[in-house]
Protein backbone atom coordinates (compact mmCIF):
# COMPACT_ATOMS: atom_id res chain seq x y z
CA UNK A 1 0.00 0.00 0.00
CA UNK A 2 1.52 3.30 -0.72
CA UNK A 3 2.95 5.36 2.08
CA UNK A 4 0.22 8.07 1.52
CA UNK A 5 -3.01 6.12 1.34
CA UNK A 6 -1.61 4.54 4.63
CA UNK A 7 -1.05 7.98 6.23
CA UNK A 8 -4.31 9.18 5.21
CA UNK A 9 -6.45 6.06 6.85
CA UNK A 10 -4.72 6.68 9.79
CA UNK A 11 -5.46 9.90 10.09
CA UNK A 12 -9.12 9.16 9.62
CA UNK A 13 -8.54 6.54 12.35
CA UNK A 14 -7.37 8.92 15.02
CA UNK A 15 -9.72 11.72 14.26
CA UNK A 16 -12.29 9.32 14.34
CA UNK A 17 -11.28 7.71 17.51
CA UNK A 18 -10.94 10.83 19.27
CA UNK A 19 -13.68 12.48 18.65
CA UNK A 20 -15.66 9.70 20.00
CA UNK A 21 -14.31 9.40 23.15
CA UNK A 22 -14.40 13.42 23.22
CA UNK A 23 -10.61 13.64 23.54
CA UNK A 24 -10.41 16.65 21.23
CA UNK A 25 -10.99 20.13 22.21
CA UNK A 26 -12.77 21.68 18.86
CA UNK A 27 -15.76 20.21 16.76
CA UNK A 28 -13.69 19.95 13.36
CA UNK A 29 -10.74 18.17 14.26
CA UNK A 30 -10.48 16.52 10.83
CA UNK A 31 -7.50 18.05 8.78
CA UNK A 32 -5.66 19.31 12.08
CA UNK A 33 -3.40 18.44 14.58
CA UNK A 34 -5.49 17.67 17.09
CA UNK A 35 -5.66 19.37 19.69
CA UNK A 36 -6.45 17.15 22.73
CA UNK A 37 -7.82 17.00 26.33
CA UNK A 38 -4.82 16.40 28.33
CA UNK A 39 -2.27 18.31 26.81
CA UNK A 40 -1.02 19.98 29.67
CA UNK A 41 -0.41 16.97 31.32
CA UNK A 42 1.85 15.84 28.35
CA UNK A 43 3.58 19.53 28.36
CA UNK A 44 4.84 18.34 32.18
CA UNK A 45 6.03 15.22 31.15
CA UNK A 46 7.75 17.23 28.35
CA UNK A 47 9.64 19.25 31.11
CA UNK A 48 10.37 16.25 33.38
CA UNK A 49 13.01 15.07 30.55
CA UNK A 50 16.32 15.84 30.33
CA UNK A 51 16.20 17.08 26.20
CA UNK A 52 13.66 19.70 27.53
CA UNK A 53 15.86 20.91 31.01
CA UNK A 54 19.39 20.92 29.15
CA UNK A 55 17.62 23.26 25.94
CA UNK A 56 18.48 26.78 25.81
CA UNK A 57 17.29 27.47 22.70
CA UNK A 58 13.86 25.49 22.02
CA UNK A 59 12.21 25.37 18.33
CA UNK A 60 8.16 25.11 18.66
CA UNK A 61 6.11 25.45 15.55
CA UNK A 62 3.16 27.59 15.77
CA UNK A 63 0.28 25.33 15.95
CA UNK A 64 -2.17 25.87 18.36
CA UNK A 65 -1.52 21.95 20.33
CA UNK A 66 1.90 23.09 21.01
CA UNK A 67 0.37 26.50 22.98
CA UNK A 68 1.39 24.77 26.25
CA UNK A 69 4.88 24.17 24.99
CA UNK A 70 5.45 27.75 23.82
CA UNK A 71 4.03 28.55 27.64
CA UNK A 72 6.53 26.47 29.34
CA UNK A 73 9.68 27.62 27.20
CA UNK A 74 8.72 31.36 28.31
CA UNK A 75 8.24 30.19 31.90
CA UNK A 76 11.02 28.30 32.05
CA UNK A 77 13.76 30.63 30.25
CA UNK A 78 14.42 29.49 27.08
CA UNK A 79 14.94 31.22 23.76
CA UNK A 80 11.90 30.32 22.02
CA UNK A 81 12.37 30.61 18.16
CA UNK A 82 8.66 30.16 15.93
CA UNK A 83 8.88 29.45 11.87
CA UNK A 84 6.14 30.79 9.62
CA UNK A 85 6.31 29.40 6.32
CA UNK A 86 3.55 31.72 4.87
CA UNK A 87 6.21 34.91 5.45
CA UNK A 88 7.38 36.21 2.10
CA UNK A 89 9.45 39.16 3.39
CA UNK A 90 13.08 37.89 4.12
CA UNK A 91 13.15 36.73 7.16
CA UNK A 92 10.58 34.00 8.71
CA UNK A 93 12.10 32.96 12.05
CA UNK A 94 10.64 35.23 15.15
CA UNK A 95 13.27 34.29 17.97
CA UNK A 96 11.65 35.50 21.13
CA UNK A 97 13.86 36.55 24.30
CA UNK A 98 11.45 35.20 27.83
CA UNK A 99 13.64 38.15 29.72
CA UNK A 100 11.96 40.93 27.29
CA UNK A 101 8.31 39.49 27.48
CA UNK A 102 5.69 41.26 29.79
CA UNK A 103 3.02 38.42 31.18
CA UNK A 104 0.38 39.80 28.48
CA UNK A 105 2.77 39.50 25.40
CA UNK A 106 4.30 35.98 26.86
CA UNK A 107 0.43 34.70 26.72
CA UNK A 108 0.00 36.36 22.84
CA UNK A 109 3.01 34.18 22.14
CA UNK A 110 1.95 30.87 23.54
CA UNK A 111 -1.66 31.08 22.37
CA UNK A 112 -0.94 32.66 18.42
CA UNK A 113 2.59 31.78 17.96
CA UNK A 114 3.50 34.70 16.78
CA UNK A 115 4.81 37.99 18.81
CA UNK A 116 3.67 41.03 16.88
CA UNK A 117 6.31 43.78 15.74
CA UNK A 118 8.97 41.03 16.49
CA UNK A 119 11.71 40.34 13.95
CA UNK A 120 12.00 37.85 11.94
CA UNK A 121 15.36 35.80 11.29
CA UNK A 122 16.62 34.39 7.97
CA UNK A 123 17.55 30.35 9.09
CA UNK A 124 21.13 31.52 7.90
CA UNK A 125 20.96 34.23 10.89
CA UNK A 126 19.51 31.73 13.00
CA UNK A 127 22.41 29.73 16.14
CA UNK A 128 21.66 26.08 16.37
CA UNK A 129 18.02 24.89 18.36
CA UNK A 130 19.27 22.69 21.31
CA UNK A 131 15.42 20.68 20.73
CA UNK A 132 12.47 20.62 18.30
CA UNK A 133 8.73 20.17 19.52
CA UNK A 134 6.37 19.68 16.84
CA UNK A 135 2.65 17.88 17.04
CA UNK A 136 1.15 14.95 15.03
CA UNK A 137 -2.30 12.86 14.50
CA UNK A 138 -0.52 9.64 15.57
CA UNK A 139 3.04 8.40 16.16
CA UNK A 140 4.96 5.36 16.86
CA UNK A 141 6.67 3.79 19.49
CA UNK A 142 9.68 3.42 17.29
CA UNK A 143 9.66 7.05 16.20
CA UNK A 144 7.61 7.39 13.12
CA UNK A 145 4.68 9.87 12.48
CA UNK A 146 1.93 11.11 10.86
CA UNK A 147 0.82 14.79 10.87
CA UNK A 148 -2.08 16.30 9.68
CA UNK A 149 -0.91 16.28 5.81
CA UNK A 150 1.06 19.36 5.02
CA UNK A 151 4.18 18.61 5.66
CA UNK A 152 4.97 22.10 7.54
CA UNK A 153 7.62 19.83 10.00
CA UNK A 154 9.33 17.77 7.65
CA UNK A 155 9.86 21.45 5.79
CA UNK A 156 11.16 23.27 8.77
CA UNK A 157 13.60 20.74 9.88
CA UNK A 158 14.95 20.23 5.87
CA UNK A 159 15.59 24.07 5.97
CA UNK A 160 17.05 24.06 9.60
CA UNK A 161 19.37 21.58 8.27
CA UNK A 162 19.96 23.18 5.00
CA UNK A 163 20.65 26.36 7.13
CA UNK A 164 22.93 24.43 10.31
CA UNK A 165 20.33 25.69 13.13
CA UNK A 166 19.42 22.32 13.10
CA UNK A 167 21.71 18.80 13.33
CA UNK A 168 21.46 15.62 12.90
CA UNK A 169 21.75 15.25 16.72
CA UNK A 170 19.14 18.07 17.38
CA UNK A 171 16.58 15.81 19.48
CA UNK A 172 13.16 15.94 18.30
CA UNK A 173 10.08 15.85 20.74
CA UNK A 174 5.92 15.55 20.27
CA UNK A 175 3.30 16.05 22.49
CA UNK A 176 0.32 13.39 21.66
CA UNK A 177 -1.97 11.68 23.64
CA UNK A 178 -2.17 8.61 24.32
CA UNK A 179 -4.81 7.43 22.00
CA UNK A 180 -2.80 8.72 18.90
CA UNK A 181 0.23 6.40 19.80
CA UNK A 182 -0.51 3.77 16.46
CA UNK A 183 1.93 0.93 16.39
CA UNK A 184 2.82 0.02 12.71
CA UNK A 185 2.85 3.28 10.92
CA UNK A 186 4.54 1.48 8.29
CA UNK A 187 4.27 4.35 6.07
CA UNK A 188 7.79 6.04 6.71
CA UNK A 189 8.81 7.89 3.37
CA UNK A 190 12.75 9.07 3.33
CA UNK A 191 11.59 12.90 3.55
CA UNK A 192 9.86 12.14 7.04
CA UNK A 193 11.17 13.07 10.35
CA UNK A 194 11.55 10.86 13.14
CA UNK A 195 10.74 11.49 16.63
CA UNK A 196 13.23 10.93 19.47
CA UNK A 197 10.70 11.64 22.37
CA UNK A 198 7.16 11.10 22.74
CA UNK A 199 5.03 13.06 25.67
CA UNK A 200 1.63 11.88 26.98
CA UNK A 201 -0.43 12.59 29.70
CA UNK A 202 0.14 9.45 30.54
CA UNK A 203 4.13 8.73 30.11
CA UNK A 204 7.42 10.32 28.34
CA UNK A 205 8.68 7.72 25.51
CA UNK A 206 12.13 7.75 24.59
CA UNK A 207 12.51 6.17 21.15
CA UNK A 208 15.20 3.55 20.53
CA UNK A 209 15.08 2.83 16.83
CA UNK A 210 17.58 4.46 15.07
CA UNK A 211 15.86 6.06 12.05
CA UNK A 212 17.69 7.98 9.51
CA UNK A 213 17.11 11.68 9.15
CA UNK A 214 16.54 13.86 6.44
CA UNK A 215 20.04 15.28 5.67
CA UNK A 216 18.37 18.77 3.99
CA UNK A 217 15.67 19.58 0.92
CA UNK A 218 14.80 17.08 -1.16
CA UNK A 219 13.26 18.77 -4.33
CA UNK A 220 10.56 15.60 -4.24
CA UNK A 221 9.27 18.29 -1.10
CA UNK A 222 8.70 21.18 -2.74
CA UNK A 223 5.02 19.98 -4.66
CA UNK A 224 3.02 22.15 -6.07
CA UNK A 225 0.69 21.70 -3.45
CA UNK A 226 2.57 22.84 -0.77
CA UNK A 227 3.51 25.99 -2.75
CA UNK A 228 0.06 26.67 -2.62
CA UNK A 229 -0.53 25.78 1.48
CA UNK A 230 2.90 27.93 2.52
CA UNK A 231 2.81 31.24 0.59
CA UNK A 232 5.99 32.28 1.55
CA UNK A 233 7.99 28.84 0.78
CA UNK A 234 8.74 30.09 -2.73
CA UNK A 235 10.19 33.30 -1.38
CA UNK A 236 12.04 31.97 1.68
CA UNK A 237 13.64 28.96 -0.51
CA UNK A 238 15.20 32.57 -2.91
CA UNK A 239 15.64 34.29 0.54
CA UNK A 240 17.99 31.43 1.69
CA UNK A 241 19.71 30.82 -1.55
CA UNK A 242 17.90 27.36 -1.94
CA UNK A 243 16.35 26.23 -5.65
CA UNK A 244 13.27 27.32 -6.58
CA UNK A 245 11.67 24.87 -8.35
CA UNK A 246 9.96 26.12 -11.16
Amino acid sequence: MPGSIRKAQIRNQVWDLLRRQAIVREPGVYGRTPRFRGASQSVARLRGTRPWREARRVLVLSEPVLEGVRAAALEDGKRLLIPDLRRTAPGWIQEIDPARLNGRAAQRVAREGVLPGAAYLRGREVAPVDLMVIGAVAVSGDGDRVGKGRGEADLVYALGRERGFLGVETPVAVVVHDLQMVEGIGAREPTDLPIDLIATPERTLPVEALLLRPKGLHPSMITPQRLNDFPGLRAILAHEGLAVPE
